[in-house]
């Protein structure tokens, strides 16, 4: 989720998205590790599609007023998007297209720039998704096996 003071910039970020420009900032929050982590990421926006696609990550505003940064990881039988983040199990369902503001078109990790077609992205993009039942477990064995390594 991204701070308040979105709400002043979102008419400039509007702007510029829909003049065929991009915008690029530095996401908050944990929902979308560890794909995207909070000051060593940032995204490039861009102008959504008329259609977003399975695993895309769009910017959008929800209908209480949050801003998120989400990945598409299904479809309503109404058209509309079903959202999770990288590091989330519960999907946020029925995101209209109108709530949209932008598309993820890149991410810059440690400078690095990652274009959204680019091998990594996809695979990730593919197989994230598909290990939601594990995500509680894995981050939890990760840390006990690193512990025990440093015990060693």
């Amino acid at each position: 989720m991204l701070s308040a003071n979105f709400d002043e910039l979102l008419p400039i970020i509007e702007d510029e998205i829909s003049s065929g420009g991009k915008v690029r900032f530095k996401p908050r929050g944990r929902s979308m590790l560890p794909f995207l982590k909070e000051s060593r990421d940032e995204v490039v926006l861009t102008a959504p599609p008329e259609r977003l696609k399975k695993y895309d990550i769009p910017f959008y505003r929800r209908r209480d007023g949050g801003f998120v940064l989400h990945r598409v990881v299904g479809f309503g039988p109404d058209g509309s998007y079903t959202m999770c983040g990288d590091n989330q199990y519960i999907r946020e369902k029925g995101i209209a297209h109108d709530q949209i503001i932008g598309l993820v078109e890149g991410v810059y990790r440690k400078g690095k720039y990652i274009p959204a077609g680019a091998a990594f992205y996809r695979i990730w993009g593919f197989w994230w998704p598909k290990l939601m039942w594990c995500r509680g477990f894995l981050p939890r064995a990760y840390r006990k096996i690193k512990r025990m390594m440093v015990k060693q």
